[in-house]
């Protein structure tokens, strides 16, 4: 037999926290982003008028 421990060895030390996930992506809602009349998605939360259709934001 070796002397390297295996999974689930008592011998084993036990691993670390899993490291932390970086920050930033998406965001999880896009629903202020989205033209109430086509559906299409903007650039920017804060748009005025669909640059697809022209349709103002409700």
């Amino acid at each position: 037999m070796s002397g390297t421990a295996r999974p689930g060895d008592p011998d084993r030390e036990p691993a670390g926290p899993p490291p932390a996930e970086p920050e930033g992506g998406d965001p999880a809602c896009w629903l202020d982003r989205v033209c109430a009349d086509c559906g299409a998605i903007q650039d920017t939360a804060g748009f005025t008028h669909c640059a697809r259709c022209g349709a103002p934001r409700e």
